[in-house]
Protein backbone atom coordinates (compact mmCIF):
# COMPACT_ATOMS: atom_id res chain seq x y z
CA UNK A 1 0.00 0.00 0.00
CA UNK A 2 2.58 2.20 0.89
CA UNK A 3 3.99 2.29 -3.01
CA UNK A 4 0.39 3.08 -4.19
CA UNK A 5 0.03 6.03 -1.45
CA UNK A 6 3.43 7.25 -3.47
CA UNK A 7 1.94 6.63 -6.71
CA UNK A 8 -1.04 8.96 -5.87
CA UNK A 9 1.60 11.92 -4.17
CA UNK A 10 -0.37 11.18 -0.74
CA UNK A 11 1.74 12.27 2.14
CA UNK A 12 1.42 9.68 4.84
CA UNK A 13 3.11 8.83 7.90
CA UNK A 14 4.11 5.20 8.80
CA UNK A 15 3.38 4.38 12.58
CA UNK A 16 3.30 1.52 15.23
CA UNK A 17 0.17 0.06 16.62
CA UNK A 18 0.54 2.13 19.93
CA UNK A 19 2.37 5.09 18.80
CA UNK A 20 0.55 8.45 19.50
CA UNK A 21 -1.02 9.37 16.03
CA UNK A 22 -0.11 13.47 14.80
CA UNK A 23 -3.07 15.86 15.83
CA UNK A 24 -2.26 16.27 11.82
CA UNK A 25 -3.64 12.94 10.72
CA UNK A 26 -7.30 13.63 9.26
CA UNK A 27 -7.66 9.48 8.32
CA UNK A 28 -6.30 7.02 9.63
CA UNK A 29 -5.40 3.42 7.73
CA UNK A 30 -5.55 0.06 9.29
CA UNK A 31 -6.92 -3.64 9.90
CA UNK A 32 -10.26 -4.87 10.72
CA UNK A 33 -8.08 -6.54 13.19
CA UNK A 34 -6.35 -3.65 14.84
CA UNK A 35 -9.30 -1.49 14.51
CA UNK A 36 -10.69 -1.75 17.89
CA UNK A 37 -7.39 -1.15 19.53
CA UNK A 38 -6.31 2.08 17.51
CA UNK A 39 -6.65 4.78 20.12
CA UNK A 40 -7.76 7.36 17.99
CA UNK A 41 -11.32 9.94 18.05
CA UNK A 42 -10.50 11.35 14.15
CA UNK A 43 -13.75 10.79 11.79
CA UNK A 44 -12.09 8.73 9.20
CA UNK A 45 -10.98 5.22 10.18
CA UNK A 46 -10.42 2.95 6.71
CA UNK A 47 -9.88 -0.26 7.05
CA UNK A 48 -7.70 -2.07 4.90
CA UNK A 49 -9.12 -3.75 1.72
CA UNK A 50 -6.63 -3.68 -1.48
CA UNK A 51 -4.10 -0.97 -2.05
CA UNK A 52 -5.94 0.67 -4.52
CA UNK A 53 -9.51 0.62 -3.18
CA UNK A 54 -7.86 1.54 0.40
CA UNK A 55 -6.02 4.55 -0.95
CA UNK A 56 -8.84 6.01 -3.08
CA UNK A 57 -11.81 5.22 -0.09
CA UNK A 58 -9.11 7.32 1.89
CA UNK A 59 -8.41 10.40 -0.66
CA UNK A 60 -12.35 10.77 -0.77
CA UNK A 61 -12.55 10.67 3.23
CA UNK A 62 -9.16 13.33 3.34
CA UNK A 63 -11.12 15.85 1.39
CA UNK A 64 -13.94 15.79 3.45
CA UNK A 65 -16.72 15.18 1.26
CA UNK A 66 -18.41 13.13 3.38
CA UNK A 67 -21.20 10.43 2.77
CA UNK A 68 -21.94 9.55 -1.14
CA UNK A 69 -25.23 10.28 -2.32
CA UNK A 70 -25.39 9.43 -5.76
CA UNK A 71 -22.72 7.04 -7.34
CA UNK A 72 -22.28 7.08 -10.84
CA UNK A 73 -20.44 4.21 -12.88
CA UNK A 74 -19.14 4.41 -16.63
CA UNK A 75 -18.51 1.50 -18.24
CA UNK A 76 -16.40 1.47 -21.51
CA UNK A 77 -17.18 -2.59 -22.96
CA UNK A 78 -15.00 -4.18 -25.17
CA UNK A 79 -12.47 -6.78 -24.03
CA UNK A 80 -10.97 -5.62 -21.08
CA UNK A 81 -13.85 -2.68 -20.21
CA UNK A 82 -12.47 0.83 -18.51
CA UNK A 83 -14.71 1.14 -15.21
CA UNK A 84 -14.92 4.97 -14.25
CA UNK A 85 -16.78 5.63 -10.64
CA UNK A 86 -18.19 8.97 -10.46
CA UNK A 87 -19.81 11.04 -7.20
CA UNK A 88 -20.89 14.01 -8.02
CA UNK A 89 -18.02 15.52 -11.09
CA UNK A 90 -15.97 14.22 -8.98
CA UNK A 91 -13.93 10.81 -10.12
CA UNK A 92 -13.02 8.49 -7.26
CA UNK A 93 -11.44 5.62 -9.03
CA UNK A 94 -10.90 4.37 -12.32
CA UNK A 95 -10.33 0.58 -13.26
CA UNK A 96 -10.23 -1.92 -16.14
CA UNK A 97 -10.90 -5.78 -15.73
CA UNK A 98 -12.07 -8.12 -17.93
CA UNK A 99 -15.66 -9.12 -18.98
CA UNK A 100 -16.34 -11.56 -15.87
CA UNK A 101 -15.16 -8.81 -13.15
CA UNK A 102 -16.55 -6.10 -13.89
CA UNK A 103 -20.17 -7.45 -12.19
CA UNK A 104 -18.06 -8.19 -8.59
CA UNK A 105 -15.69 -5.20 -9.26
CA UNK A 106 -18.50 -3.09 -8.72
CA UNK A 107 -20.55 -5.24 -6.17
CA UNK A 108 -16.98 -4.70 -4.04
CA UNK A 109 -16.83 -0.61 -4.95
CA UNK A 110 -20.48 -0.17 -3.59
CA UNK A 111 -19.66 -2.20 -0.15
CA UNK A 112 -16.65 0.25 0.12
CA UNK A 113 -18.30 3.86 -0.82
CA UNK A 114 -21.82 2.65 0.34
CA UNK A 115 -23.87 5.03 -1.54
CA UNK A 116 -26.78 5.81 -1.06
CA UNK A 117 -27.77 5.64 -5.23
CA UNK A 118 -26.21 3.75 -7.44
CA UNK A 119 -26.70 4.34 -11.32
CA UNK A 120 -24.80 2.05 -13.85
CA UNK A 121 -24.42 3.50 -17.90
CA UNK A 122 -22.10 1.40 -20.18
CA UNK A 123 -21.52 2.20 -23.61
CA UNK A 124 -23.86 0.96 -26.10
CA UNK A 125 -20.49 -0.92 -28.29
CA UNK A 126 -19.41 -4.43 -28.67
CA UNK A 127 -23.13 -5.93 -27.88
CA UNK A 128 -21.89 -9.19 -27.02
CA UNK A 129 -20.12 -7.75 -24.07
CA UNK A 130 -22.51 -4.98 -23.54
CA UNK A 131 -25.11 -7.66 -23.13
CA UNK A 132 -23.24 -10.14 -21.19
CA UNK A 133 -22.07 -7.27 -18.67
CA UNK A 134 -25.44 -5.83 -18.73
CA UNK A 135 -27.63 -8.99 -17.76
CA UNK A 136 -25.51 -9.52 -14.74
CA UNK A 137 -25.68 -6.07 -13.40
CA UNK A 138 -29.44 -6.18 -13.46
CA UNK A 139 -29.75 -9.60 -12.11
CA UNK A 140 -27.33 -8.08 -8.85
CA UNK A 141 -30.35 -5.49 -9.04
CA UNK A 142 -28.49 -2.41 -10.29
CA UNK A 143 -30.14 0.76 -12.12
CA UNK A 144 -28.48 0.43 -16.02
CA UNK A 145 -28.46 2.91 -18.67
CA UNK A 146 -27.36 2.25 -22.55
CA UNK A 147 -25.50 5.52 -23.51
CA UNK A 148 -24.93 6.46 -27.38
CA UNK A 149 -20.74 6.27 -26.88
CA UNK A 150 -20.16 8.17 -29.99
CA UNK A 151 -17.68 10.42 -29.57
CA UNK A 152 -16.51 8.95 -26.26
CA UNK A 153 -13.34 7.72 -26.52
CA UNK A 154 -10.60 10.45 -27.24
CA UNK A 155 -7.59 10.52 -29.46
CA UNK A 156 -4.76 9.78 -27.76
CA UNK A 157 -1.24 11.21 -28.68
CA UNK A 158 1.30 9.60 -30.47
CA UNK A 159 3.47 10.16 -26.83
CA UNK A 160 1.20 8.34 -25.10
CA UNK A 161 1.93 4.26 -25.46
CA UNK A 162 -1.46 1.88 -23.76
CA UNK A 163 -5.24 1.99 -24.60
CA UNK A 164 -5.83 2.09 -21.08
CA UNK A 165 -5.82 5.63 -20.88
CA UNK A 166 -8.38 5.91 -23.99
CA UNK A 167 -10.56 2.92 -22.31
CA UNK A 168 -10.52 4.95 -18.82
CA UNK A 169 -11.25 8.68 -20.42
CA UNK A 170 -14.25 6.78 -22.45
CA UNK A 171 -15.61 4.98 -19.26
CA UNK A 172 -15.74 8.74 -17.67
CA UNK A 173 -17.65 10.11 -20.87
CA UNK A 174 -19.91 7.51 -20.62
CA UNK A 175 -20.53 7.95 -16.99
CA UNK A 176 -21.38 11.55 -17.69
CA UNK A 177 -24.14 11.19 -20.75
CA UNK A 178 -27.53 10.14 -19.75
CA UNK A 179 -28.86 7.30 -21.25
CA UNK A 180 -32.09 5.05 -21.94
CA UNK A 181 -32.95 2.23 -18.68
CA UNK A 182 -32.65 -0.81 -20.15
CA UNK A 183 -34.01 -4.18 -19.12
CA UNK A 184 -32.75 -7.60 -19.70
CA UNK A 185 -31.31 -8.20 -23.14
CA UNK A 186 -31.54 -10.71 -26.01
CA UNK A 187 -28.84 -11.73 -28.33
CA UNK A 188 -29.23 -14.25 -30.82
CA UNK A 189 -24.52 -14.99 -31.61
CA UNK A 190 -23.57 -15.00 -34.22
CA UNK A 191 -21.49 -18.13 -35.82
CA UNK A 192 -18.39 -15.57 -35.97
CA UNK A 193 -19.08 -14.95 -32.54
CA UNK A 194 -19.81 -18.03 -31.44
CA UNK A 195 -16.64 -19.49 -33.21
CA UNK A 196 -14.15 -16.72 -30.62
CA UNK A 197 -15.66 -17.38 -27.78
CA UNK A 198 -14.82 -21.43 -28.10
CA UNK A 199 -11.36 -20.34 -29.30
CA UNK A 200 -11.38 -18.20 -26.12
CA UNK A 201 -12.23 -21.06 -23.99
CA UNK A 202 -9.35 -22.97 -25.51
CA UNK A 203 -6.78 -20.23 -24.79
CA UNK A 204 -7.85 -20.31 -21.23
CA UNK A 205 -8.10 -23.85 -20.96
CA UNK A 206 -4.32 -23.91 -22.34
CA UNK A 207 -5.48 -25.70 -25.01
CA UNK A 208 -6.71 -28.92 -23.18
CA UNK A 209 -10.76 -28.28 -24.05
CA UNK A 210 -12.96 -26.20 -26.50
CA UNK A 211 -16.56 -25.28 -25.04
CA UNK A 212 -19.50 -26.90 -27.52
CA UNK A 213 -21.38 -24.14 -29.41
CA UNK A 214 -24.62 -24.78 -27.44
CA UNK A 215 -22.38 -23.09 -24.44
CA UNK A 216 -20.55 -20.88 -26.26
CA UNK A 217 -23.86 -19.07 -27.50
CA UNK A 218 -25.15 -19.32 -23.43
CA UNK A 219 -22.25 -16.92 -22.91
CA UNK A 220 -22.96 -15.08 -26.22
CA UNK A 221 -26.01 -14.23 -24.23
CA UNK A 222 -24.71 -13.22 -21.07
CA UNK A 223 -26.39 -16.28 -19.04
CA UNK A 224 -23.31 -17.76 -18.08
CA UNK A 225 -19.72 -16.12 -18.01
CA UNK A 226 -17.25 -18.13 -20.09
CA UNK A 227 -15.82 -19.88 -16.76
CA UNK A 228 -18.54 -21.41 -15.59
CA UNK A 229 -19.14 -22.59 -19.28
CA UNK A 230 -15.67 -24.02 -19.36
CA UNK A 231 -16.12 -25.77 -15.65
CA UNK A 232 -19.60 -27.06 -16.71
CA UNK A 233 -17.97 -28.91 -19.89
CA UNK A 234 -15.29 -30.36 -17.93
CA UNK A 235 -17.69 -32.17 -15.65
CA UNK A 236 -19.56 -33.13 -19.36
CA UNK A 237 -16.27 -34.21 -20.43
CA UNK A 238 -15.50 -35.91 -17.07
CA UNK A 239 -19.09 -37.74 -16.96
CA UNK A 240 -18.60 -38.80 -20.68
CA UNK A 241 -21.55 -37.05 -22.57
CA UNK A 242 -18.91 -34.80 -24.10
CA UNK A 243 -15.11 -35.08 -25.69
CA UNK A 244 -13.00 -32.74 -24.92
CA UNK A 245 -13.41 -30.80 -28.32
CA UNK A 246 -16.63 -29.86 -27.57
CA UNK A 247 -18.84 -32.64 -29.14
CA UNK A 248 -21.39 -35.05 -27.98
Amino acid sequence: MVAELKNRKVQFVTLRLHEAIPPSVKVVITTAEEADTVAWEGEHTIIYDDPVSTVSRAIYAEKGYGPVEEMIIGIDPGRRPGIAVLTGDIVVAVHQVSVTEVEPLIRKIIRDYRPNSVLVRIGHGARLVTTQITNSLLQAGLRVEMVDESGTTPHIGRDVHTHTLRDIIAAINIARIKGVPVGKREVEPSKGEIRVIQEASRSMSSGRATIPRYLARQVARGEITIDEAIAMHKKNVGNGSENGNGER
